[in-house]
């Protein structure tokens, strides 16, 4: 009897130990995963808000360019500025969440 205790025993061990294993593995790859996708989402963010901004100054600079062609300015100019204002409020809004983030994840 000791003799079948002692096979079934070590049957089971690799199983086991295969099993831990495994979802130690998992654990650590997913969390590597989520913070994939968490960077990949903020680069994104980022992105978008730096086409934002381009596109801002790109409009400005092409309503100073017809003011100046024209010899005065007109509502091209304001357009331009509302859309900077719009691009600067969500910039310093993720610059920001940024700098709270990578605050918080200091280890002090």
């Amino acid at each position: 009897m000791p003799d079948l205790a002692s096979k079934f025993f070590w049957a089971i061990i690799p199983g086991l130990i295969v099993g831990v294993t495994m979802a130690l593995w998992t654990r650590q790859q997913k969390k590597r995963d989520d913070e994939r996708r968490q960077t990949e989402k903020e680069r994104i963010k980022s992105e978008t808000l730096r086409i934002s901004l381009l596109l801002s100054t790109a409009q400005l600079s092409y309503a100073v360019a017809m003011a100046i062609k024209r010899g005065s300015p007109n509502g091209e100019i304001e357009a331009g500025i509302v859309q900077y204002d719009k691009s600067m409020v969500k910039f310093r809004d993720f610059e920001r969440e940024q700098i709270a983030k990578n605050s918080a994840s200091c280890d002090y």
